[in-house]
């Protein structure tokens, strides 16, 4: 293993070439909410997908919390940080907002003020309303979680970095447990109305009510647990106290949790089966990167769809959603017509994305990340979606206290 200053000079491509991954398992289980293809297809396609989402939302909760944790570095304000997290998440949905708001509207959706208001405010997944947290422009409820985690940041990098490896292992495992533990509480909830979803929905028939179902996916605090692991990751894998899992077996296991999770009861298939897994891969792949090992995923291919993969992610709901309205929202085609438009929707969904991207994103992160005076500095990370890991978090909250080295 390397020492400390080799792991702060080094980059992690590979990290970035699986936002895509991730976001493109998002766009398959919105695809098989919208019922492109025929009844022959469609449920066999909604089952197989049916945790593509959850697994795609988790993966940027944990890495969220890995990435931001790899590249602490001292000297930089609470609130240079906030100001440079809300360039990199809110002109995009801000843009998507105003785009998206008007279309739904146009295609006979009704939008209340107040979850409207509350969407463009982010703080739409604290109400336990699904008209609520699905609310406009609905892959925007998870920025609402990760404001709510970067406004944490400080703190649970401050708290993580107190402790030795014995003590961050055990933050780790809590962590875990609260993931594990959330279905059980979820499934002690009882009363309210079932779950009101689209009736094209695959969780519509599940029997779990809004309550249940908030508590779980879409309440910050419960997701706060996996940005929580990504922290005590990172801090592992820097203080070089991570085991070495190759990425084969680390994949393997993500792929037998999420045939776990396809089987699983909704609740349980969301995060709890595959948060160990991803809590492997996500180190595994990033020890990779700083070994030096070739990779696809460090391709300047993937690396480019990884930098567009957040404006993806915000576009592509919108687009599957609209698209559909146009071409008949009823109408469903035999498997190789539906493949072609699946196929059309996510080029499209592509392009829109590098528009945004180029033109939008990067020029707005260039306006609102410009040096200004910082004040009292804390442990925070850099922006951005390329990692640069940096030292170590300052004092008062140290990585690695000097006296526990076990």
């Amino acid at each position: 293993m390397r020492n400390e200053r080799a792991l702060t000079d080094s980059r992690l491509p590979s990290l970035t070439g699986l936002r895509f991954v991730a976001a493109l398992l998002v766009f398959f289980f919105h695809l098989s909410v919208e019922k492109l293809y025929d009844d022959g297809t469609n449920p066999v396609l909604s089952k197989i997908f049916n945790p593509a989402g959850g697994v795609g939302v988790s993966f940027f909760f944990v890495l969220s919390g890995f990435v931001l944790a790899w590249s602490a570095k001292p000297g930089r304000s609470a609130g240079e940080f906030l100001r440079r997290r809300l360039a990199k998440i809110y002109p995009n949905h801000l843009l998507l907002w105003v785009l998206t708001l008007p279309l739904l509207l146009l295609f006979g959706e009704q939008v209340a003020a107040g979850s409207a208001t509350a969407n463009l405010a982010l703080v739409q997944t604290w109400f336990p309303r699904l008209d609520f947290f699905f609310s406009v422009n609905r892959p925007s409820w998870s920025l609402c979680c990760e404001l709510f985690f970067y406004l944490m940041f400080p703190l649970l990098a401050c708290f993580v970095g107190r402790f030795g490896r014995r003590g961050t292992w055990a933050v780790a495992a809590a962590a875990v447990a609260g993931v594990l533990l959330l279905p059980v509480v979820a499934g002690l909830l009882h009363g309210g109305p079932g779950m009101p979803l689209d009736v094209s929905h695959p969780e519509a028939d599940s029997g779990v009510s809004v309550r249940q179902y908030w508590l779980v996916y879409a309440f910050p605090v419960s997701r706060c647990l996996e940005f929580l692991l990504g922290i005590a990751v990172a801090k592992l894998v820097k203080d070089g106290a991570w085991p070495r899992v190759p990425v084969a077996v680390a994949t393997s296991l993500l792929a037998i949790g999420y045939a776990a999770a396809v089987v699983a009861p909704v609740l349980y298939g969301l995060a709890a089966l595959t948060v160990i897994p991803l809590a492997l891969f996500i180190p595994a792949v990033a020890m990779a990167d700083l070994e030096g090992r070739g990779s696809l995923l460090r391709s300047r291919s993937m690396v480019w769809l990884g930098e567009v993969s957040f404006a993806f992610y915000l576009v592509h709901q919108t687009v599957l959603r609209i698209g559909h309205d146009l071409l008949g929202h009823d109408t469903s085609w035999n498997a190789w017509t539906a493949s072609a438009l699946a196929a059309a929707f996510a080029a499209v969904t592509l392009l829109i994305a590098w528009a945004v991207y180029r033109w939008w994103e990067m020029p707005a992160m260039r306006l609102l990340t410009a040096p200004r005076s910082s004040g009292k500095s804390i442990p925070v990370a850099s922006g951005g979606p390329r990692v640069r890991p940096g030292p170590e978090l300052s004092r008062p909250c140290p990585a690695e206290p000097a006296a526990d080295k076990d």
